[in-house]
């Protein structure tokens, strides 16, 4: 407590590290700076800071931002720092240019020229003067990227970018930041040896070092703690692309000061939309025709968002999934999130959050944005790319409590509003941002979707009433070499289920039958008991002692050749253990 309070009083004079372990670590690593030291660990950073300010013409000095921060904080083994630095940014993928000409960069279009002597305090006065005139949260992002460029670093350290879906690696050469202008753009460039070979694709990763590289918000991210994992990734070839000489670079001039307004306009860009071989994916999901893909192409391009509905097993997620795979959609470009009846608006939009202190010993709260927010600031960086957010189950969750204003952002994409937590920030919805949803249409324990959610969705049935479905879990066992029986086991289980007096809403999809081994008796036998029969009885509450009776599932087997004639009575005291040629099942395959 006491270190806020001085860091309240005097900002100029304390630091705004509180944490004890960090203070003390401070000291031993930045002590020798100052000669003797008192062993009190507050007086001694106190002296370190009166001496740092000192040197620095009387400027605050900050030990949570580059150089300072790299000086003290923990050195990875053999003393090299990793860093990823974004190259898809401005609407352009810079990554092939940095391969190619040797360097790496970030965009400051306010500057217009470097203090002569590059140190933490010049360079934080120089951004306060160029970009006093944004939020403070982005003024710190576009100090912290500059500071961690210039300062920290380092000759030797990794550089790491992502070009597409591929990850990029190389080392940072000895020489110091440049301002300059490229392609019309005013940029700082450090000079890099890239190594020529490419990583295996970002989503082929770790899941360490995958969920890493999908940073927010600033263009330069320490990867420190990952330096180990990314230098073996480098042994792939050790040979680095020779440096070109500054002179080589194309179109490279310092900027003068004159010249700093002069900035090129962002490129034309076609809007960016969905696509892919529809003949091909239907194909592989079994699909009659093309038609009902081509219509989901469409209806995603022109409305930017889609509701697939329909009973269980007939394969929402999974179709989802194969359409971003043959749209070569980048896993960068996509995310998905499951609602549940607890999800909120804090969950999906923003909201605060507890994150650790950095002392590990306790926990604060912060405004930290969700997937859909982050995902939307990403798209509005790429602006040609689609990007697309997948919600699973979207009607388990309370819908207008989960989306909030962006009930209105849905319909009016080119509107900015203001959202709940992010004071004086304007928000929209970008174009290229693609929103697909998930509907269990058989779930009673959810409330159906009101008429304002309806009106901006546009809705896409998934079950075998759909011409270009029909017949899919038949075409699945032609393909497969398994028994066309059991298309004709589903269609007998849902034709039953609707004699019954249920809704087809709840009948069987076909990937409970689309199974690897499914085709033997004893796996027949188990999907019924474990899977389907315990549905049915839930269906037909009150009249379930006649499950067995109205869905003689053994008997059907038996005459479609699928099992050999066994009958056994039933005993209701004995249901969970019933032998499959008297059990039951619900699913059906039309056509």
């Amino acid at each position: 407590m006491s270190s806020l309070l001085c860091v309240v009083a005097h900002p100029a004079s304390f630091t705004a590290v509180l944490s004890p372990v960090d203070r003390e670590r401070i000291v031993q690593q930045l002590g020798d700076q100052v000669g003797s030291l008192l062993g009190d660990t507050e007086r001694d950073l106190k002296t370190i800071t009166l001496r740092l300010q000192a040197e620095n013409s009387g400027q605050p000095v900050r030990y949570d931002v580059a150089p300072l921060l790299q000086q003290w904080s923990e050195a990875p083994e053999g003393g090299a720092r990793a860093w990823l630095v974004r190259g898809e940014v401005d609407q352009q993928n810079r990554v092939p240019a940095w391969g190619k000409q040797g360097f790496v960069s970030i965009t400051v279009g306010q500057l217009t020229q470097l203090p002569r002597d590059l140190d933490q305090g010049t360079l934080t006065a120089l951004i306060e003067q160029h970009y006093g005139h944004l939020q403070v949260v982005k003024r710190e992002g576009k100090k912290r990227d500059v500071l961690s460029f210039v300062l920290g670093m380092k000759p030797g350290d990794l550089v790491t970018t992502v070009d597409g879906g591929t990850l990029r690696l190389g080392r940072l050469e000895d020489s110091p930041a440049q301002l300059q202008s490229i392609g019309g753009m005013s940029l700082l460039t450090r000079r890099v040896a890239w190594y020529p070979d490419s990583t295996p694709e970002v989503k082929r990763l770790p899941s360490g070092i995958r969920s890493r590289l999908r940073f927010k918000g600033e263009d330069v991210l320490d990867l420190t703690d990952l330096a180990g994992a990314l230098s073996d990734l480098t042994e792939i070839d050790e040979d680095l692309v020779p440096v070109p000489s500054p002179e080589d670079l194309d179109e490279s001039v310092v900027v003068e000061p004159e010249d700093a307004e002069a900035e090129a306009e962002p490129p034309t860009l076609e809007p960016a939309v969905l696509a892919c071989d529809v003949e091909a994916l239907a194909v592989q999901l079994h699909h009659s025709d093309s038609n009902w893909l081509a219509e989901l192409l469409v209806s995603l391009n022109e409305r930017k968002q889609v509701v697939l509905e329909g009973p269980p097993g007939t394969g929402k997620t999974y179709l989802v999934q194969r359409l971003l795979e043959a749209c070569e959609l980048p896993e960068a470009q996509s995310a998905l999130v499951q609602f549940h009846p607890t999800y909120s608006y804090e969950d999906f939009v923003e909201g605060f959050r507890p994150v650790a202190t950095s002392d590990g010993e306790g926990a604060a709260l912060s405004v930290k944005s969700g997937p859909l927010k982050r995902l939307a600031d990403e798209a509005r960086e790429a602006p040609g790319k689609p990007f697309v957010l997948v919600i699973d189950e979207i009607n388990r969750a309370n819908i207008a409590k989960v989306f909030g204003e962006l009930y209105f952002l849905l319909e009016y994409r080119e509107v900015e509003i203001e959202l709940l937590y992010s004071e004086w920030e304007r928000f929209k919805l970008p174009d290229n941002l693609f929103i697909i949803g998930t509907m269990n249409t058989a779930d009673r324990s959810i409330a159906l979707l009101d008429a304002a959610m309806r009106r901006r969705f546009v809705f896409m049935s998934m079950d075998s009433g759909e011409p270009s479905l029909a017949g899919m879990l038949r075409r699945w066992c032609e393909a497969n070499g398994k028994p066309v029986a059991l298309a004709e086991l589903r269609n007998r289980l849902n034709s039953t289920m609707r004699q019954r007096g249920l809704d087809a809403a709840l009948a069987f999809g076909p990937s409970y039958f689309m199974r690897e081994g499914i085709e033997s008796p004893v796996a027949l036998d188990r999907l019924w008991r474990r899977e389907l029969r315990p549905m049915l009885i839930e269906h037909h509450y009150g009249k379930h002692t006649l499950v067995d009776e109205w869905y003689p599932f053994g008997r059907w087997l038996a005459e479609l050749g699928l099992a050999e004639p066994n009958p056994v009575p039933v005993s209701d005291s004995d249901s969970d253990s019933v032998p499959a040629h008297v059990l039951e099942t619900t699913d059906g395959d039309q056509g």
